[in-house]
């Protein structure tokens, strides 16, 4: 009889080690895994805005990128990459459209660029009233949607990221 309780208290002593163990094993992984979600999470966040940046200075060139700018700022209401203002920074406008136009030729730049302190009208906020020829010379920030449309990527990139304190609820429940 003691023979075979002591067989049962090895077997119950075995399986608490067991349990122990391969939890401590998926804790480690968890950790590890959440871990590397945060880091490869923080370089997405950080290539989409530089690829953000990079559209930007292809509105004037590429269709795809001045739909897609666009779509989203009038969706989303928001205006550029951080803020309205980083239009201004950009050569957005085709020169050649403009050039037939005295007023933006001094505007032109050595390298054909045409940099002007000007949104695209997809920035323009509801009931306001934007108009390139005339806003450029005296901008109003006011007109155009506040918010920089990497903030919406990058709540949606963050929220990918909140999964990791799942995992950590898993692990406090098992411990």
């Amino acid at each position: 009889m003691t023979c075979l309780r002591s067989i049962t208290s090895t077997k119950r002593n075995l399986k608490l080690k067991s349990f122990m163990v391969i939890t401590a094993i998926e804790t480690i992984v968890l950790i590890y895994y959440c871990n590397t979600l945060q880091n490869t999470l923080k370089d997405v966040s950080s290539e989409v805005k530089n690829f953000l940046h990079a559209g930007l200075g292809k509105y004037s060139t590429n269709t795809v990128w001045r739909i897609f700018w666009n779509q989203f700022q009038q969706h989303y209401y928001c205006c550029g990459v951080s803020q309205s203002n980083d239009w201004f920074q950009t050569a957005w406008v085709s020169p050649m459209v403009l050039s037939s136009f005295s007023l933006f030729k001094k505007y032109i730049q050595n390298n054909n660029k045409l940099f002007i302190s000007v949104a695209p009208l997809s920035c323009c906020r509801p009931n306001m009233t934007c108009n390139v020829f005339v806003d450029f010379t005296q901008p109003d920030l006011n007109k155009y949607y506040q918010n920089g449309c990497f903030t919406i990527i990058s709540d949606a990139i963050n929220s990918i990221e909140s999964t990791k304190y799942i995992y950590f609820s898993v692990i406090i429940i098992q411990v």
